[in-house]
């Protein structure tokens, strides 16, 4: 989905089965997705900042962040551990009806969607510049020793 774009509602589970729908989170505020796979490179490599992202910024008022597993239940409790996530991770079954909604062909995929359902963020891969804003601040440095992007 591009920017401007409005965000299609959806309803997914977590590993737990808890459902969760996007206009419900909506209603509360900003809600940041980021789509993956567990044997992606990139998403691997990405995970443990988003986590880091959450610690800081997930516990704003209304603010909310989902990670959308492209994998089914055991994989994804695997990554959740792996990775120490502490947010909620919601499956995108086969055939990945919600991931081809949001016009997924690489991943990780990250979507700032605010409260009116516009995407003010769409973006593929690791970026540093993507996820400062996803964080609300620069999290992220110029001089970090880590690369400004790296594709899924």
């Amino acid at each position: 989905m591009s920017l401007g774009s409005k965000a299609p509602d959806f309803e997914l589970n977590d590993v737990n089965g808890r459902s969760y729908r996007l206009s419900e989170a909506l209603a509360r505020g900003p809600v940041a997705l980021v789509f993956y796979k567990a044997g992606c490179p990139t998403c691997q490599f990405t995970f443990p900042y988003i986590q880091k992202i959450f610690e800081k910024a997930g516990h704003m008022e209304g603010f909310t962040l989902w990670a959308v597993s492209e994998d089914d239940a055991d994989e994804t409790k695997s990554f959740i551990q792996q990775h120490g996530l502490t947010f909620p991770v919601l499956i995108d079954e086969y055939p990945y009806l919600v991931s081809a909604a949001f016009g997924m062909e690489f991943v990780p995929g990250i979507f700032l969607i605010q409260p009116d359902g516009e995407i003010t963020v769409s973006d593929f891969g690791f970026t540093k510049a993507g996820l400062n804003q996803i964080a609300g601040f620069d999290f992220f440095k110029a001089n970090d020793g880590l690369p400004a992007t790296r594709p899924g």
